[in-house]
């Protein structure tokens, strides 16, 4: 007796379907939590928010813990991808800009995700933290991709002598992050009085940033691409 081979079309579909209303729920939580904090979090009432069951929410991520570890780890995810889509130069330089700019698009598209990304006040799951339980959440992020795409740029630039030889690229890539970081924190709470001010500002930022770690050779190289 045959069996019937599995409609690999079907399949698909409802492989979808569960893609897309994970993503709705993880949309729909992000907002909850950072415009409510932890208390606003309701399966039941997220459920409802994007019409599906209670159910629904723990067969996707097993309770309210699992769907906050879901949120942060879909934050960092989304930016990897952001970085990973970046303009990948030969030159290292311009790729690390890329990579900067493709951070701030980021967070001006994910304003709830990226509110979740370095919180210090809201529920963080143990698994997250990377160390020590009471150690800040901000303290796991060079364990995620979307840094270490960063630090590899910053690794090609000290390897092609842009950045001094014995630099290390923590350290670099550390400063570079913060800046960036900085600058999308305060856009996003409006302190900037439009975009336009808000994209001049972001390119002096990161300019002057770069400015100060580069070798003579490295500011050689940035000032040929800014008259370029």
């Amino acid at each position: 007796m045959s069996t019937a081979a599995p409609d690999t079309a079907t399949e698909t579909a409802a492989g979808k379907r569960r893609n897309a209303q994970r993503e709705a729920l993880l949309d729909a939580a992000s907002e909850m939590l950072v415009h409510g904090g932890p208390d606003a979090i309701s399966l039941r009432k997220l459920a409802a928010r994007v019409g599906t069951s209670t159910m629904a929410v723990y067969t996707a991520f097993g309770g309210k813990d699992g769907l906050i570890a879901a949120l942060f780890e879909e934050a960092f995810d989304r930016l990897a991808a952001a970085e990973a889509a970046a303009l990948k130069h030969d030159e290292p330089l311009l790729w690390l800009s890329e990579l900067a700019r493709a951070y701030r698009r980021f967070a001006l598209a994910n304003p709830s995700y990226y509110a979740l990304m370095i919180s210090g006040t809201l529920p963080i799951p143990d698994a997250l933290r990377h160390a020590k339980t009471d150690e800040p959440a901000a303290r796991g992020v060079s364990q995620h991709a979307s840094y270490q795409i960063m630090r590899s740029a910053v690794e090609a630039c000290i390897a092609d002598g842009s950045f001094p030889a014995d630099a290390e690229p923590d350290e670099l890539a550390g400063a570079m992050w913060a800046a960036v970081h900085g600058h999308c924190s305060l856009e996003l709470a409006g302190f900037h009085e439009n975009a336009v001010a808000a994209e001049k500002r972001f390119h002096m930022t990161t300019s002057a940033i770069l400015r100060g770690l580069l070798t003579p050779n490295g500011l050689e190289k940035l000032e040929k691409f800014t008259r370029g």
